[in-house]
C-alpha cells in the first residue's frame, strides 16, 4: 500500500489486490454483524463488539440504556452501513480493474468512520481496551492483531491527509 496523499481537494491511495481484498472484507464483516445487531443481547458475552459499535447511552445495562439503543441504532447502524460501503465501493470499482483510490472531503470521512469501527471490531474479539494495550498473542488471533495494526496505519495515513489542510 501507498499511503494516502494529497492530490488536489483528493486524498489518494493504492492497494495491492490482497490489501483491498482484506479492506472490502472487513468492511463487509461489519455490515453483517451490524445487520445482526437487534438480535444481540445487549452485553452478552458475544455481544462485545456490537456494544462497541453502538455504546451505551448511560452507562446502567438496564432499562434506559435499552430505550436509549432502540432509539438510536436503527440510524446509527444505517450510517455505519453506509459507511463500509463507501469502502467496499471504492476498492470495487464497476470495471474490475484495480487503481488508485481517490477519495473526496466526504468519502474520507466515511472511511475514516469506517476504519474506526473495524478497529473496534477486531479490538473486542481481541480484548483490546485501549490503543496501547499490548496482547501477547499467538496463531490466528496473532494474525488478526497484526491485521488490527494495519488498519490503524491506513487510518493514521489518511488522518495525516487531513493535517495538511484537508477540505
Amino acid at each position: 500500500m501507498i499511503p494516502f496523499t494529497r492530490l488536489g481537494d483528493v486524498a489518494v491511495a493504492s492497494f495491492e489486490p490482497a490489501e483491498a481484498d482484506v479492506l472490502i472484507r472487513l468492511a463487509t464483516e461489519v455490515q453483517e454483524l451490524l445487520a445482526q445487531a437487534d438480535d444481540v443481547v445487549p452485553h452478552s458475552p458475544g455481544s462485545r463488539a456490537i456494544d462497541r459499535l453502538l455504546p451505551a447511552g448511560y452507562g446502567d445495562e438496564g432499562e434506559l440504556d435499552a430505550e436509549f439503543r432502540r432509539f438510536t441504532s436503527k440510524d446509527l447502524i444505517d450510517r455505519k452501513v453506509r459507511n463500509a460501503q463507501s469502502v467496499i465501493d471504492a476498492l470495487s470499482p464497476a470495471d474490475g480493474s484495480a487503481g488508485p483510490v481517490s477519495l473526496d472531503a466526504a468519502a474520507v470521512q466515511a472511511w475514516l468512520r469506517c476504519l474506526t469501527d473495524v478497529r473496534l471490531a477486531i479490538a473486542a474479539g481481541l480484548g483490546i481496551e485501549h490503543d496501547d494495550d499490548e496482547p501477547q498473542l499467538a496463531g490466528p488471533d496473532r494474525y488478526l492483531l497484526e491485521v488490527y495494526r494495519w488498519v490503524a496505519f491506513v487510518q493514521e495515513s489518511l488522518i495525516s491527509t487531513l493535517e495538511a489542510d484537508f477540505s
